[in-house]
């Protein structure tokens, strides 16, 4: 549609400069208020005159009328080339921008997406520690260390490796569940996991 746009502006544009560079007439220096009375005063002279003298008059009056056709023409292209040229570029200038607009948006995701998705991570990290996402520390900490208990790597004697593997899965799944709640980055330092290798 742009380029479309783009080609009626410069068409539209050459042809308003044709006419008013090559079809220029004996009456092209004169104004549009001139000519318009030059009109009437030719039109009254071919309806009173006859012979030769009528036929110049004619000749006058249809030269009078193709100088006035041809600044309309000017015009009307000329207004033409300036819509189409304005409308292509705003088009260019809005198409820009919602490529720009689209391609941050795939890069960083809208806000409302990453809200969402970190209040998600949030609800599901508390769930697992069995308290609100919105705990006081003392308590995500008190529940950490009861659950952690509860998965203490005294009991791994005697067991299978998957099973080990899945008790060992279970705790650090807890302590990555407090890290996101208390806003740490690193796993805390538990004594317990000195006795796990």
């Amino acid at each position: 549609m742009r380029t479309l746009l783009f080609l009626v502006a410069l068409l539209a544009g050459g042809y308003a400069g044709y006419l008013a560079t090559f079809t220029k007439t004996p009456y092209s220096s004169y104004s549009l208020a001139q000519l318009d009375q030059l009109e009437a005063e030719h039109t009254r002279q071919v309806n009173r005159t006859s012979g030769d003298e009528h036929d110049a008059n004619l000749i006058s009056l249809m030269l009078i009328r193709e100088e006035l056709s041809r600044s309309l023409k000017i015009q009307v292209a000329g207004g033409v080339a300036g819509l189409s040229f304005v409308t292509a570029l705003v088009l260019t200038l809005v198409g820009r921008r919602r490529a720009a607009s689209h391609d941050d948006e795939d890069s960083h995701g809208t806000p409302d997406d990453s809200v969402g998705s970190r209040q998600a991570e949030r609800n599901r990290a508390a769930a697992l520690l069995g308290v609100r996402p919105d705990a006081p520390r003392a308590v995500i900490e008190a529940a950490l260390q009861a659950q952690l208990a509860e998965r203490d790597p005294s009991q791994l004697q005697g067991l299978a490796p998957d099973l080990r593997q899945k008790f060992l899965q279970q705790r650090e799944d807890l302590l990555q569940a407090a890290n996101l709640l208390l806003g740490r980055r690193e796993s805390p330092f538990s004594p317990d996991e000195k006795t796990q290798g």
